[in-house]
């Protein structure tokens, strides 16, 4: 712990252009680098949607396999467009991508480095599991965070009660980051539980919802059209199952074999998940927006009922920012898993029974973040006073 302090002072105190200069270099070419052994099914996704872009259609026609937000078309329709000034290199096309995505990767960073700690803020940005998600798997979160973040900073700018220019920059951010991924999907059910007038709290509550919804109407052309909006980008089940599924049985796909009640449990799982997410918003409305949202989340995957692997990077903001030991743990066994998974890099070398694709990895990463969760319920614990930002984001406005 004591080499630990000293280096982040050793960080804080040296020239800070030097240091991010030199980490946006390493960073970006380990991004550049990691894409060279290959990639997933993801980015023949990306590349058929921008070509179903290119010849006028929609990833919206239910043909295509797309299922998010409308910003993610925009990403790939530039990515598109640039490829085109140099169509003798197809790579232009995943180069631009991925400097895309590194580029929010050093935006989060930054804003660690300045809510937080130099060094945390250079970890996060150095740490192989961005570079792996971002550089290789080339998978998008980390915009949708960065859009909550950025948020976030707009609403600490001004009291949260008035109805400012920048409360509403903050909403509507904050819509616009479900219009990336719904990563945020209850945060504003979090901003609701804050203190304010019942009027401000419906607000807060509302206008992320209404600028998600908003953003969709471009492509609703139509009834049948918006049916399939809805089917794609809302109803669709995707990711491995975790903790509360695998304790009922459940195979990795959610699959409940041989039980009668399967439909049941999985409502019983789902409205489970619900309760969580929003007791702990209840508990943490006192308490600092920066370290609510840092918290919501780690719990978004502590939580749910069931994720997929590139959703590990939403309690990295954590790990760096609190640095206990059970997130620790966490941070080396998703490494582990990013390593040796057959949608990351797929080099099997350690107990690759336990970290493969479909495997109960899930369950038991979540249970090193429920640990954590913990913390969150009992902030008088002892152990809680080793982690000074954790202190901080315990305590109450």
């Amino acid at each position: 712990m004591a080499s630990a302090k000293k280096l982040s002072t050793y960080f804080d105190r040296y020239p800070k252009k030097y240091l991010w200069l030199a980490a946006a270099f390493v960073g970006t070419l380990a991004r550049i680098v990691i894409a060279r052994l290959g990639h997933n099914e993801d980015f023949y996704n990306w590349t058929w949607n921008a070509t179903v872009l290119r010849d006028g259609g929609s990833v919206y026609s239910g043909d295509v396999p797309y299922g998010y937000g409308p910003f993610w078309m925009f990403v790939l329709r530039f990515a598109d467009l640039i490829q085109s000034i140099f169509p003798e290199n197809r790579k232009i096309f995943r180069l631009v991508i991925i400097l895309i995505l590194t580029f929010a990767d050093l935006l989060i960073a930054a804003i660690i480095a300045r809510k937080f700690s130099q060094y945390a803020g250079l970890l996060f940005f150095l740490n192989p599991i961005s570079i792996i998600i971002t550089g290789y798997h080339n998978q998008f979160d980390n915009i949708a965070i960065l859009a909550a973040l950025v948020a976030v900073l707009y609403f600490d700018s001004e009291p949260s009660e008035s109805k400012s220019r920048n409360l509403y920059l903050g909403l509507a951010l904050i819509g616009l980051s479900l219009a990336v991924k719904q990563i945020l999907l209850f945060f504003p059910v979090w901003l609701f539980f804050r203190n304010g007038t019942f009027k401000q709290r419906i607000t807060r509550g509302a206008a992320p919802y209404v600028v998600y919804i908003a953003c969709f109407i471009p492509w609703a052309t139509s009834i049948a059209r918006a049916e399939i909006i809805f089917e794609e980008v809302f109803l669709q089940r995707r990711g491995r199952s975790g903790i509360l599924l695998n304790l009922f049985g459940a195979d990795y796909a959610g699959t409940i074999q041989g039980s009668s009640y399967s439909d049941l449990i999985r409502k019983v799982v789902f409205a489970s998940w619900l309760l969580g997410i929003f007791a702990f918003g209840w508990i943490m409305r006192n308490r600092s927006l920066i370290h609510s949202l840092i918290v919501y989340l780690l719990l978004m995957v502590g939580l749910a009922p069931a994720y997929s692997q590139q959703q590990l990077i939403l309690p990295l903001i954590a790990l760096f920012v609190y640095a206990t030991i059970e997130l620790k743990v966490f941070y080396l066994l998703t490494l582990l898993f990013m390593i040796q998974n057959s949608d990351e890099l797929g080099y099997e070398f350690l107990f690759p029974h336990f970290f493969r694709l479909n495997g109960t990895i899930y369950a038991w990463l979540q249970v090193l973040l429920l640990i954590f969760a913990l913390r969150i319920v009992f902030p008088d614990h002892p152990q809680n006073l080793k982690s000074r930002h954790l202190q901080s984001a315990l305590k109450l406005d």
